[in-house]
């Protein structure tokens, strides 16, 4: 589908209306119309309604408004990325990286990776699926994940490699203003614990090797649920309850002391940082950054 095309709906449903979308579109509504005619036809699809007056937005196009939307930004990103590179001389670079992976080592993976001289690295931060999903699209060149250490590797397809490029390990971590009332409440078999939805990569490892063993030995309470690793944690720090996050993310407040790890009472899951990119890329770029990422130093 060409880009202006996709341009077009956006701009209807921005409008809800042909006469607004022509405007937005700076083309007279005689020829909007007819550009929209000729998109129908050609995807066999009824974009607009007429059946109303004023006709709108197609209940079949409002169904997938977040789709386009998203398609259109990633023309928009793609084409700006282009533009970019050749007023710059840059090579673009798109690292797709776990949320958790980016909050805790974002500056570090950027500048293990970076030529700051020749590379504009654009690090992308999603959830695991999504991670992969940019990469087997082809809309990022590397994807950074985490894996369980204590799970076996899902079989890898052909057409990737991939590296283990380090570790982490998920902790359980407590305000240590609060740490008493925890540990009393421990004791007497009453936990209460910020969680992680059960759809995301954090909340499915919590709920296979954390909550069975401790629901075993206490009651756990589930205060509240978040799908940020950082908003956890400064839950935990605010005696709200127990947070499980990347050791590197915590590190820094549990050297300030504002946070205690309870590892040693309510137990940790060993992860490794796994690297991934598509096997037969002959970008300069990404060969680069794949050898910076996975050597040694």
């Amino acid at each position: 589908m060409r880009i202006d095309w996709i341009e077009d709906l956006v701009a209807l449903l921005d409008s809800g209306g042909v006469a607004d979308a022509a405007r937005l579109r700076n083309v007279t509504q005689p020829a909007f119309s007819r550009r929209i005619k000729t998109l129908e036809d050609v995807l066999g699809i009824e974009l607009i309604d007429r059946s109303v007056k004023p006709s709108g937005p197609s209940t079949v196009l409002q169904d997938r408004e977040a789709e386009l939307r998203k398609l259109a930004a990633e023309q928009r990103l793609l084409l700006s990325d282009m533009r970019q590179e050749q007023s710059t001389g840059l090579r673009q670079l798109v690292i797709a990286s776990q949320h958790a992976i980016t909050t805790s080592m974002g500056p570090q993976i950027i500048t293990s990776v970076a030529e700051p001289s020749r590379t504009h690295i654009r690090l992308r931060s999603a959830n695991r699926d999504e991670c992969e999903t940019l990469l087997i699209r082809r809309q990022a060149a590397i994807s950074l994940t985490y894996r369980i250490k204590s799970e076996p590797a899902t079989e890898l397809p052909s057409f990737l490699v991939e590296a283990v490029i380090g570790a982490e390990t998920l902790i359980p971590v407590y305000g240590k203003a609060f740490a008493p009332s925890v540990i009393e409440r421990i004791s007497n078999g009453d936990l209460c614990i910020i969680g992680y939805p059960a759809d995301v990569f954090l909340g499915a490892a919590l709920n296979r090797h954390i909550l069975p063993t401790l629901e075993s030995r206490c009651s756990v309470s589930v205060v509240t649920e978040t799908g940020l690793s950082t908003a956890a944690m400064q839950l935990a720090q605010s005696g709200l309850g127990v947070a499980w996050v990347p050791a590197a993310l915590a590190k820094p407040d549990l050297l300030r002391g504002d946070l205690i790890n309870l590892q040693g009472e309510l137990g940790c899951i060993e992860m490794d940082i796994v690297a991934q990119r598509w096997a037969g890329t002959s970008n300069q770029a990404t060969l680069d950054a794949w050898t910076r990422l996975v050597s040694p130093a």
